[in-house]
């Protein structure tokens, strides 16, 4: 007997539960101990409510999250892209920068020190060990793993893409890096669509987050310092190429683009 797959309104619920989660759990236990809050926030706020729905719905966490086999190469494949991808972020958060009211602007760029502080004191390399491990697994399980196959079973692929890239944007409340965000987490989806591995996914979050990480441990992210004219060329050209590729990569027929039913 199949198992059932889960649908948008199945899963939509369990993400207003990661919403209060993160409000709640997430909010209190990171205002003790940032590190170890974040920890928390993402195995119980964030991943938790993804595993529950799964055990209630009869679905076997493993087989349905995607948590299948990655060759060398399309572990490659991740790193390349989501190391290519900052430019394309860099872009997105300029131009959000250069457009959004002041109120909205000057709140980022005092949460940008504030991070650059954080990754600059005592215990900074484990809060890049922090969201180069903990943040990677557990959004990538609640919004790769669960919430984007059962978008795309009721809504169809590309609003599976865009609806989940806005979600996963949104629980970061950064409304300047908005558009950013939301663009990491479409091609994090694209990975798991391209490879048919929430590993893919997981691996593209750890790179990125280690790159931005160690931005603000080499104090490179200071809101200042004016984004270089070649590399929002170069961000608004790799968007463009990436644009292009996802359609392609939406109008295939292959295996590995296929999110096949547990059984």
């Amino acid at each position: 007997m199949n198992e059932p797959k889960l649908g948008a309104w199945t899963v939509l619920p369990a993400y207003l539960v990661l919403l209060l989660g993160m409000l709640v759990i997430g909010a209190q236990s990171q205002m003790r101990n940032v590190v170890v809050g974040l920890w928390v926030t993402e195995a119980i706020a964030v991943a938790l409510p993804a595993v529950f729905v799964l055990c209630i719905a009869r679905v076997r966490p493993l087989a349905y999250l995607g948590l299948r086999k990655l060759s060398w190469k399309q572990a490659l494949v991740a790193v390349i892209v989501a190391t290519a991808n900052q430019p394309v972020v860099s872009f997105l958060t300029w131009a959000e920068h250069e457009t959004l009211p002041r109120t909205l602007v000057e709140d980022f760029d005092a949460q940008q020190r504030m991070l650059s502080t954080l990754f600059a004191g005592r215990g900074a390399y484990l809060m890049v060990a922090t969201v180069v491990i903990a943040a990677p697994l557990g959004e990538e399980i609640f919004f790769r793993g669960c919430l984007f196959p059962a978008l795309r079973k009721s809504w169809g692929v590309l609003a599976a893409l865009l609806v989940s890239g806005a979600l996963f944007s949104l629980v970061h409340y950064e409304w300047v890096g908005f558009l950013g965000l939301m663009e990491i987490g479409i091609l994090l989806a694209a990975l798991r669509l391209w490879s048919g591995s929430l590993w893919a996914a997981i691996i593209g979050h750890a790179v990125n987050n280690f790159i931005a990480g160690g931005a603000f441990l080499l104090h490179l992210q200071d809101p200042d310092e004016p984004t270089p004219t070649w590399a929002l060329l170069v961000g608004a050209a790799f968007l463009a190429a990436g644009i292009v590729y996802l359609a392609r990569l939406l109008k295939r027929d292959l295996p590995a683009a296929e999110e096949q039913a547990p059984r």
